[in-house]
């Protein structure tokens, strides 16, 4: 039977990754609202089938929990959604400074719509407290590329590109670029501009490099 995104997010919400957390099935009171991972499962579903074949595909390392966590969209903060649609218990929603500079990026670049953005280990790798982040073990990582190449081949990207030596070493020789933590945030956004004149979809970016 053919794949699909409903098949693909089913699959995904069902899956156990070592020790993270699941943001399409988990429910942890204490921080998010009842009915959260149905409303993530949700807020993926849209995000996918909006990007049916995708001019460019970014993939990170793992969700953090200002994040995908709670948004349930690689590098997509909760707090740039409608109200409805974020899952936390923070009242004004929780912003990924990471999610920022991307978004950022891709919006200056012409290349947001274009842009499908994902992660090695797709699941909530959380630290010592539920809203903490740790690095996903390389067993994790291993889980998670089942999911990474079926939806590669499930929406066929342009082109691939790595954020961050996480990503860039599960890849390949895949195109990669700095991750924007711990300083690299112009770095991030100027590799952002530099595939926006590859795949040929913003000139203007290319007259201003």
């Amino acid at each position: 039977m053919p794949d699909s995104i409903a098949a693909f997010i089913a699959d995904l919400a069902a899956t156990r990754i070592g020790a993270t957390v699941n943001p399409y099935s988990a429910y942890e009171p204490s921080i998010e609202r009842s009915g959260g991972a149905a409303i993530r499962v949700r807020n993926l579903a849209d995000y996918l089938a909006a990007r049916p074949h995708p001019r460019l595909m970014l993939v990170g390392e793992a969700p953090g929990y200002q994040g995908c966590r709670f948004s349930g969209i690689a590098f997509t903060s909760e707090r740039s959604l409608p109200p409805e649609r974020r899952t936390s218990l923070r009242p004004e929603g929780w912003s990924e400074p990471s999610a920022t500079i991307i978004g950022r990026a891709l919006r200056a670049a012409g290349i947001e719509d274009d842009t499908l953005m994902w992660n090695a280990c797709p699941t909530h790798p959380a630290g010592p407290t539920p809203l903490s982040n740790r690095t996903p073990t390389a067993a994790e990582v291993d889980a998670g590329e089942v999911f990474l190449r079926r939806l590669i081949d499930l929406l066929e990207p342009d082109l691939i590109c790595a954020v961050g030596k996480t990503a860039a070493r599960r890849l390949g020789g895949a195109p990669a670029i700095r991750h924007p933590a711990n300083g690299g945030a112009t770095e991030c956004a100027t590799g952002i501009a530099t595939i926006a004149v590859r795949l040929g979809l913003d000139p203007r970016v290319k007259e201003s490099l």
